[in-house]
């Protein structure tokens, strides 16, 4: 794929394994540089984000209240090109013990499964649009 890295088989291989690479592997910092853009535009249920700094941000603290979050790539969709970019929907289903306090309330040590819906744009290597809504 013109403008990815040529590790990446293609568009899906791509999403499953930058998920990977920041969630499994907890590649943080310099990971989530890599793979959003600068001033990439993140929408959640509690609101929207600008900038990579905000989407780590937000990843960390997601990874305090549930440190051991296991992350299942259940489904990649997409179309696009490299060249006028990439879109996907990327279906996730997640476990994690809910261990630390946060935005889901005070630590209940409740064991959860539950699935996450991430639809993406990226071009050049990079993510600069995310919807993303977990249930």
């Amino acid at each position: 794929m013109r403008g990815f890295d040529d590790r990446w088989a293609d568009f899906p291989d791509y999403i499953l394994g930058i998920t990977r690479e920041i969630w499994e592997e907890r590649g943080l910092g310099d990971k989530m540089r890599d793979y959003y853009a600068p001033e990439v535009i993140m929408r959640m249920p509690g609101g929207v984000s600008l900038g990579e700094t905000a989407a780590t941000t937000a990843t960390v603290a997601h990874l305090h209240e549930f440190p051991d979050r296991q992350l299942l790539g259940e489904d990649v969709i997409w179309s696009g090109s490299p060249e006028e970019g990439m879109l996907s929907s990327h279906r996730i289903l997640s476990t994690a013990t809910h261990t630390g306090d946060g935005a889901f309330g005070p630590a209940t040590g409740a064991k959860l499964t539950y699935r996450a819906i991430a639809d993406c744009y990226a071009k050049d290597n990079q993510i600069s649009d995310e919807w993303l809504i977990r249930d």
